[in-house]
């Protein structure tokens, strides 16, 4: 009883540390984006503050999702820091706990925020953000791209492929301008053969699943070019995948990516950011328990033996040098030049058992 007594006490002050950490970084990280977007996108749009707050709300927590591993890291640390310094701690160590047995539930919390971050937080990020960027084109009027420039899309599968080029698109009327559709059978060698070639001075995307051309000229292999004035072709192409590929949101949710994966293999494209993405959600609890036990080893050390504010400045330093190193390793991974599952949890594997390891000293000698 005295144990579940105590573990329900220290993760409720693990929460409450993290929900302070929470808040302190996103008051930063909206402050900072409030300032920058009123000075950039207000004065030059003539939007009000409302907008622009709003905007700012919409985009928080694709931005927080980055600092993620700093919340927990400052928040566990400043947990464990109070229980030092009110000497809670103490009363534990004296009472014959070892300091896993109560850093057993702090480090179920921040898996299970890893978890729920990963599962829940992510789609959740991902469609402020698609609802940020649908803002931005309504009130802008130039969408993120209204007119972005040198739009090319590609979809297939065993039978046939299709490469789309445009020279701009405009999201919010779902078309592609001076559109090019290169239309190709897969024979049974493999090999792409050119089959038509589709030239359309304009390509709606309707929701049904089809692209609308206008003033079309086909020209097919040994046959004489031909004008239509519409011409429909069935697509698995959304209006999400044009986003994609104008730069906007490049990056679909968690749950998203393993259809997205095999939909761009199929097309022939590379999945490696998309691979390395799924790895990083998945490697996220593993991140963020490191972030707990390198909180809980410069934290550990009783108050009264000095050097208190050292310690919790070399947690800092250690926490910005591990996601430093973190993001290094995984640009890496996007370039191909490591391996995605190397590239992805090394980091995290490394910093977890290297943190053990100096616990255990610590607490074993």
């Amino acid at each position: 009883m005295m144990f579940s007594t105590l573990n329900r006490y220290i993760a409720k002050r693990i929460i409450k540390g993290l929900l302070l950490a929470f808040l302190v970084v996103t008051s930063v990280i909206m402050l900072v984006d409030f300032v920058e977007g009123t000075r950039n996108v207000g004065s030059e749009e003539d939007i009000g503050s409302g907008t622009v707050f709003l905007l700012t709300l919409l985009k928080a927590p694709k931005l927080i999702e980055q600092t993620i591993p700093f919340v927990v890291l400052f928040g566990v640390m400043g947990t464990l820091y109070n229980l030092n310094r009110r000497s809670e701690l103490i009363v534990l160590r004296a009472s014959g706990l070892s300091a896993w047995r109560f850093l057993a539930p702090a480090i179920a919390v921040t898996a299970m925020l890893g978890l729920i971050w990963a599962a829940a937080f992510n789609p959740l990020a991902s469609s402020a953000m698609n609802a940020h960027d649908k803002l931005m084109e309504r009130v802008t009027g130039s969408a993120s791209s209204a007119q972005d420039e040198n739009i090319w899309l590609r979809e297939g599968n065993d039978i046939a492929q299709t490469v789309i080029y445009a020279e701009h698109a405009d999201i919010l009327s779902r078309k592609l301008f001076n559109a090019t559709f290169y239309i190709f059978e897969i024979g049974k060698d493999g090999t792409a053969v050119f089959e038509r070639r589709l030239d359309a001075k304009e390509a709606e995307l309707v929701t049904q699943g089809y692209w609308q051309l206008r003033d079309v000229i086909e020209n097919a292999e040994g046959e004489i070019a031909q004008q239509q004035s519409a011409v429909s072709l069935p697509t698995e192409i959304s209006i999400e995948d044009v986003r994609d590929t104008t730069g906007i949101n490049a990056l679909p949710p968690f749950w998203d990516i393993p259809k997205t994966i095999r939909k761009t293999e199929r097309a022939g494209f590379s999945t490696v950011s998309l691979r390395m993405q799924l790895n990083k959600l998945l490697a996220l609890p593993i991140m963020l328990i490191a972030m707990t036990v390198i909180a809980a080893g410069v934290s550990m050390h009783l108050t009264r033996e000095g050097g208190t504010l050292r310690l919790l400045i070399i947690g800092g330093v250690l926490g910005f040098g591990v996601y430093f190193a973190d993001n290094v390793v995984s640009a890496f991974g996007e370039a191909s030049a490591l391996p995605i599952i190397l590239a992805a949890w090394a980091i995290p594997l490394f910093v977890l058992f290297f943190g053990l390891n100096y616990l255990a000293k610590i607490e074993d000698g």
